[in-house]
């Protein structure tokens, strides 16, 4: 079964069982909410509610999703049938994709009322989407109960949201640098640029940045995903 058949079959289950309209009514409220600031402030919450759209909600969208297909047997079938199961990661990460920007430019539309810098938007949620839904899709495989993925989520939530305090100026000490080597720190330079000038290099390593933990992602979502979730390995 080609990517595109898988993208619109996932689609399908996912409307059935409301995960994809949930997902963007998540990100009308979040536009809803940002309306209820002062347009001095759209440029601290508008990061923040979008790296939550395609980034934290992302992770545990599809950690639910993969719940779900466990469940039904359908991850399990991978292995007994000519789908490719390398062709359900990127279907996965496709169709999230492709939420997510629908998302990102909800919040922006609805929040600000104008699509200015809605360029550098985008560029940042198709990267951080992509990273987030693989590491969702690498870390979700080895759980069986949402519970038990509630405890990474945490950890991942706590760990990409450290990236927004040291950048407002939260967390001074040197050793928080290493914050930058986080995916949710380049992201929110490019959500930064729609506000405020943020330099050509700064957003071309931010870039490059991103593409390297997409690579990484994808390569610890295929060894996990095929190890925890097709083989059943626990």
């Amino acid at each position: 079964m080609s990517v595109g058949r898988l993208v619109m079959l996932d689609l399908k289950v996912g409307v059935r069982g409301y995960v994809y309209p949930i997902y963007l009514l998540v990100a009308l409220a979040y536009g809803l909410m940002v309306k209820a600031f002062p347009e001095s402030y759209h440029s601290v919450v508008i990061p923040l509610f979008i790296f939550f759209e395609p980034g934290l909600v992302g992770f545990m969208f599809v950690g639910t999703s993969i719940f779900a297909e466990k469940k039904d047997g359908t991850i399990g079938a991978l292995s007994v049938t000519p789908i490719e199961w390398r062709s359900y990661i990127f279907a996965k990460t496709l169709l999230m994709l492709v939420v997510s920007l629908i998302a990102a430019t909800l919040i922006m539309l609805i929040g600000t009322g104008s699509l200015e810098g809605l360029s550098y938007v985008l560029i940042g949620t198709f990267l951080v989407s992509i990273v987030y839904t693989l590491l969702g899709i690498a870390i979700s495989s080895k759980y069986y109960d949402l519970d038990d993925y509630f405890v990474a989520i945490l950890g991942v939530m706590v760990l990409s949201l450290l990236p927004y305090a040291h950048y407002h100026g939260y967390l001074t000490n040197k050793i928080w640098k290493v914050l930058y080597a986080v995916p949710s720190y380049p992201g929110l330079y490019f959500f930064k640029a729609a506000f405020e000038e943020i330099s050509t290099d700064i957003l071309m390593r931010s870039g490059i940045g991103l593409i390297i933990w997409s690579v990484v992602a994808y390569y610890f979502a295929r060894i996990r995903f095929y190890k925890y979730a097709v083989e059943g390995l626990r």
